[in-house]
């Protein structure tokens, strides 16, 4: 494969990206719902096609999902399984990702073939099914899909392995979107996506977020919310600095022939976030890209700010 390279010579989709100051922000993919099924790898593309994966199930599996907002990843752990895991049971989560009701519960599983037992849209849905083992903490997936994008696997590797050895519970995963913002992670199921991340800000992002910050510096959105308030809720985080996970409210969006407007909310504040979009400039969005695209970015062009009974909502 011939990897583009940027004019300073580095070479990836994600270099390139770098290089260009490509925004990062209002970037994450619009999800509800997860199905994160442990297999151990490799991993081919697509990923349900890897080796080891029972074919006939996958495609009662992908029956099931067709047409709905499930997303499927395969995961596994930093560098393998931990000493003294063995080869018992693997996981399967299901996440239900939402600015007000998350949740994720967990079911182990010897045969792929035991997860058809479960209702996997159930993910879809704010109430949590009565199966599986409630998670009371977040998960990290980090993309390390070699064959989607050799972006993913070297920048990604290295930032799960800086992650594996401390508290929060970190997965390798499959192609998450964004291959030229590698490498990415995603913290479920609160929906927070990150990219351009290396070991150390990585370690810093998630130190952050496990006491309920989140920094702004490589926040890609979140995929509870359409791309124009993803693009309202980054512009605000950075002019905030840290703040917490839930601490900006989404309290509208309207549209109108030039823009949208999103009113967020904060501290007291409310604030009214101008979002326009327009054709970015040409870039390669994967290594594999044939040829250079414009994909459509979504530029904040005012925030104006309220109080809470001063006229503003």
């Amino acid at each position: 494969m011939r990897l583009p390279t940027a004019p300073d010579g580095s070479r990836g989709c994600s270099a390139l990206a770098r290089y260009t100051g490509e925004q990062i922000a209002a970037t994450a993919g619009t999800t509800g719902g997860w199905l994160l099924v442990e297999h151990p790898g490799p991993w081919r593309h697509p990923a349900f096609a890897s080796p080891g994966l029972d074919k006939a199930v996958v495609s009662k599996l992908a029956e099931r999902i067709v047409g709905r907002d499930v997303k499927p990843q395969l995961i596994k752990r930093p560098g393998g399984r931990r000493p003294g895991e063995g080869q018992g049971p693997r996981r399967a989560y299901y996440a239900h990702t939402s600015r007000t009701t998350p949740w994720v519960r967990m079911v182990e599983f010897e045969d792929l073939a035991e997860l058809l037992e479960y209702d996997v849209t159930a993910v879809e849905k704010p109430e949590p099914p009565d199966f599986g083992v409630p998670v009371e903490h977040s998960l990290y997936l980090v993309c390390t899909h070699a064959k989607k994008d050799p972006c993913c696997a070297v920048l990604g590797r290295p930032v799960a392995a800086a992650l594996a050895g401390g508290p929060a519970e970190v997965w390798e995963t499959t192609h998450v979107g964004g291959d030229r913002f590698a490498a990415n992670l995603v913290a479920l199921p609160q929906g927070h996506y990150f990219g351009r991340l290396d070991p150390e800000s990585a370690v810093r992002t998630v130190t952050a977020f496990e006491r309920g910050d989140v920094v702004p510096d490589n926040y890609r959105g979140r995929c509870t919310d359409s791309s124009a308030v993803q693009a309202a809720d980054a512009a605000l985080r950075s002019r905030l600095g840290t703040v917490g996970v839930d601490a900006v409210a989404h309290l509208d969006e309207e549209y109108t022939d030039d823009d949208v407007r999103v009113t967020l909310g904060h501290g007291g504040g409310v604030y009214t976030v101008s979002v326009t979009a327009e054709e970015g400039p040409e870039c390669a969005t994967t290594c594999s890209a044939i040829a250079p695209s414009r994909p459509v970015r979504h530029r904040v062009t005012e925030i104006t700010e309220g109080r809470v009974g001063a006229g503003a909502r």
